[in-house]
């Protein structure tokens, strides 16, 4: 069952500190492709070797491997009829509940879509900044033997949103068959480009592009090691949204915490394989409580033995003398989810710096980010959200700075250009403010 810490004893305070380290990235182990990365490292640079030099056949090749012995090229792409027909397989409530996610994050993401903003005038300079869509975006998301629809509509409906007028679809071919309901998410969406393609692969070929699969200018969206350590082989020719590893998170609690809600909340991330879960707390109590708690409700869950992983080896309960002392351990870790649930949400709020997603409340569940609230759940986890965030409009938009002098505003600037380019050695930067007549 889950552990249980208190910082106040020294022994677990530096458990708890391993563990975390655990769960950080290495950022010379990721660059270098050692370490911990070795293996998949080498594997998935062999992986986009051979999608880059045989295209189509390399994929077939792959997908015959790992997925489907009987794989053909002419299932790579998913003819658009099946996405339509797969609508009328799948139960009237589901895709109910499909479009009112689409709509939700819709109205989500187009609240926030950012407008240029007003031209900063100065002495006559206009300086501005103007927002441009992606050309073209490629789309990952695991599948096999569970479909994610809902990471297809969190990743999509942001690209269209932004205005990117191409956006390419690859999730893996399954053995145990299509998932009817990601088929019609793509119909819902309105996607056309739509193909089976898995892991590392699936990223090369968005990447390179095929005689099947038109390369695009970004790759998004989660998956296994392989495709995320793609996804850091191919970034600089194409964008890459980041490293985005298995679901985390952190509930900070204090006694008005509800037991039997956060219970819940834990153990829906310790559902994913692997998945961790942590709560942060200043009651003992509280912590027994939920312990308890979570002892009844994993009983009746299907996946309860890939959650009694999640919670033994990477999660843990930790009690404090404060919730300010929660709210630092919280910062050094910069989860995924954080779940507030105490009596002073709004305070540990604006001391909160590093959190991919927000919840508020006892009645904010992160399933509801999961599904229907509104922002991505795609989200940084190992600790990126202290320098990156979870994918939303902006992860689609190119930001370009526009700069407009008439004479008189050179004339203020221009002994300022030519004395700094002096100072650097750029004759030529000096010239070309020099040349100019402004009288």
């Amino acid at each position: 069952m889950i552990p249980i810490y208190h910082t106040a004893v020294a022994t677990e305070r530096q458990k708890v500190e391993a563990l975390l380290r655990r769960l950080r990235l290495d950022p010379i182990e990721l660059a270098t492709g050692g370490g911990q990365f070795a293996k998949e490292a080498a594997e998935t640079q062999k992986v986009i070797a051979d999608v880059a030099k045989r295209g189509d056949a390399a994929l077939v090749d792959i997908a015959k491997e790992f997925d489907d012995p009987n794989f053909t090229q002419a299932q790579i792409r998913v003819p658009t009829s099946e996405l339509e027909q797969a609508v009328g397989r799948v139960p009237q409530p589901q895709i109910i509940a499909l479009r009112r996610a689409i709509h939700n994050v819709r109205e989500y993401q187009t609240h926030f879509l950012p407008k240029s903003p007003a031209s900063l005038l100065r002495d006559g300079a206009t300086l501005g900044m103007k927002f441009t869509p992606l050309d073209s975006v490629g789309i990952y998301f695991p599948g096999g033997k569970a479909a994610y629809p809902s990471t297809l509509v969190m990743l999509a409906v942001p690209a269209q949103v932004a205005g990117v007028q191409r956006i390419v679809v690859c999730t893996p071919p399954s053995r145990f068959g299509r998932s009817d309901l990601v088929l019609a998410a793509c119909h819902e969406l309105g996607l056309k480009d739509v193909f089976m393609v898995g892991g590392a692969a699936a990223i090369a070929a968005m990447a390179f592009g095929t005689n099947t699969i038109p390369a695009v200018d970004k790759v998004v969206g989660p998956g296994n090691r392989h495709s995320q350590l793609a996804k850091r082989a191919i970034f600089g020719g194409v964008g890459a949204d980041g490293f985005l590893g298995p679901s985390e998170i952190l509930v900070i609690a204090d006694e008005t915490g509800n037991p039997q809600y956060i219970a819940a909340d834990l153990l829906a991330q310790a559902e994913h394989d692997p998945g961790s879960c942590f709560l942060l707390t200043n009651s003992d109590p509280l912590a027994a409580a939920v312990v308890k708690e979570i002892g009844k409700q994993i009983k009746s869950l299907s996946r309860a033995k890939a959650i009694e992983k999640a919670l033994k080896e990477y999660s843990g309960i930790v009690v404090g003398p404060t919730l300010g002392a929660m709210i630092d351990l919280a910062n050094y870790f910069a989860c995924e989810h954080v779940s507030l649930q105490t009596k002073e949400n709004e305070a540990l709020l604006g001391k909160l710096k590093h959190a991919g997603a927000v919840f508020m409340g006892p009645f904010s569940p992160v399933a509801a980010g999961d599904y229907v609230a509104g922002p991505s759940h795609c989200l940084p986890t190992n600790t990126t959200a202290r320098f990156s965030s979870g994918v939303s409009v902006y992860e689609f938009l190119k930001r370009t700075s526009v700069v407009k002098y008439d004479a008189e505003g050179l004339a203020r600037d221009q002994s300022t250009i030519v004395a700094l380019a002096a100072a650097e050695g750029l004759d030529a930067h000096a010239v070309s403010a020099k040349i100019r007549k402004t009288e």
